[in-house]
Formats: C-alpha cells, sequence, structure tokens
C-alpha cells in the first residue's frame, strides 16, 4: 500500500458531519475540525500510523447501534419506526473507518479484483447500471 496523504486523512476527517452524533465522550468531530490547526498533525500520525501498520487502535473499536426514532413515525412500539445510529466511542473512529474504507475500494478497483457484476459500494455504479445489466 502507498503511503497515506495528508490530504487522504483531511478528506476524512473534513467530510464527517461536524455535528452528528456525539461520542461517549459527548465530543463531536466540529471540535475537531475547529481544533485542526492545533489537532492535525497529531491526527494525520496517527492515521498514517493505523495504516501503514495494519492496526486499528483498540480505542476506537468501541462503539454501540443505538435505535433512534424516526422523524414521522407515529406509532413509537412498532419496530420500524426506528432505525440504529452507530455510536462511536471516540469521535475519530468514523473518519479512520472512512479512510480505510476508502482506500480497499480504490485499491480493489485498481486492481481489477472485484467482477464486473459487481456494482453494490462502488464508485461509478449504480443501481440503474445494475439493471441495465441484467
Amino acid at each position: 500500500l502507498e503511503e497515506v496523504t495528508d490530504g487522504e486523512v483531511d478528506t476524512a476527517v473534513f467530510g464527517c458531519g461536524p455535528w452528528k452524533a456525539a461520542d461517549s465522550h459527548g465530543m463531536q468531530m466540529g471540535f475537531i475540525h475547529r481544533g485542526w490547526p492545533v489537532l492535525g498533525d497529531w491526527v494525520r500520525h496517527v492515521f498514517k500510523a493505523s495504516v501503514a501498520l495494519g492496526l486499528f487502535p483498540n480505542r476506537l473499536k468501541a462503539s454501540d447501534a443505538l435505535p433512534t426514532h424516526k422523524p414521522g413515525k407515529k406509532d413509537k412500539t412498532h419496530p420500524k419506526s426506528y432505525r440504529p445510529v452507530e455510536h462511536h466511542g471516540e469521535v475519530l473512529a468514523k473518519a479512520l473507518e472512512a479512510l480505510v474504507a476508502r482506500r480497499i475500494t480504490h485499491d480493489a478497483e485498481v486492481l481489477g479484483i472485484l467482477r464486473e457484476e459487481q456494482f453494490g459500494g462502488r464508485p461509478g455504479r449504480s443501481t440503474r447500471q445494475a439493471v441495465d445489466a441484467l
């Protein structure tokens, strides 16, 4: 694998919504965004080391999926009135996951290891193209 660039880390971090669900400490990504001039070098170092070593820090692995009531659903007793929302233990977990997922997808495309019939989760491929292929 090629070394992770600063731009890849920045894209992963700033690609996360700033005021989405808080982590287990009440921290939201917006605080990371605001503190980026101070935190950026540290976050880049951790993310680059994680990918280079092939390790996902244990501290970032902890997460729970919590049922959240869907807006507009009046019957709170019906299971379909809820959707799971992943609640990460640490706010940076989602950004590191996004970085790794983008890397895996890119490498799979470049190496040609996915079958042409595979449409799901691939950039530039749509449901419409999958239907047309049938």
